[in-house]
């Protein structure tokens, strides 16, 4: 087994579990959204009487779900993407060396964010507008969660480079 399969099989046994937890709380917070959402019209229509936290509660609840749910979407290859130009090269050699410069793109690009993020959480000792939380809970999602998916997107820089070096034709 060549060391890049390694790196990828260890990279795979840290982002496995943490792709799987993000999907369960994920899909939990989902869930409660729902919850509040519908709480809410019923409030709001059978009662006459509007809930002023719900909509902020939901929207900070889709956030953390979102940025929960990006390690899995970006392992398994679920994010909105452009692959015309992919599939047409799509078993070839230098589709690999295409995907591994794409990767460290996303990688530059999501560590650009990670540090605006960061700056943004600093600047987050304020209060939530309805709800008696601090905005720094809501702020450290983006920072926090593109870190750990990092580890997500070198998992697929040494998949498509350990591909590219042990190029077998498909």
């Amino acid at each position: 087994m060549s060391f890049l399969k390694q790196i990828e099989l260890l990279l795979s046994k840290i982002n496995t579990p943490i792709a799987n937890a993000g999907r369960l709380i994920g899909g939990a917070l989902l869930a409660v959204m729902t919850a509040i959402v519908l709480v809410q019209v019923f409030c709001r229509y059978l009662f006459q009487s509007p809930l002023s936290w719900t909509d902020e509660l939901s929207c900070y609840l889709m956030i953390y779900m979102t940025y929960l749910c990006m390690p899995l979407i970006y392992l398994e290859d679920k994010n909105i993407a452009m692959t015309f130009l992919t599939e047409k090269i799509q078993g070839t050699r230098i589709s690999h060396l295409l995907l591994f410069f794409v990767h460290i793109l996303a990688l530059i690009l999501f560590i650009v964010w990670i540090y605006f993020g960061w700056q943004f959480f600093l600047k987050g000792n304020v209060m939530a507008n309805s709800l008696p939380i601090k905005m720094y809970y809501v702020y450290i999602a983006p920072p926090l969660f593109f870190s750990i998916t990092c580890l997500s997107i070198l998992q697929k820089i040494v998949s498509e480079l350990n591909k590219f070096v042990n190029y077998q034709s498909e």
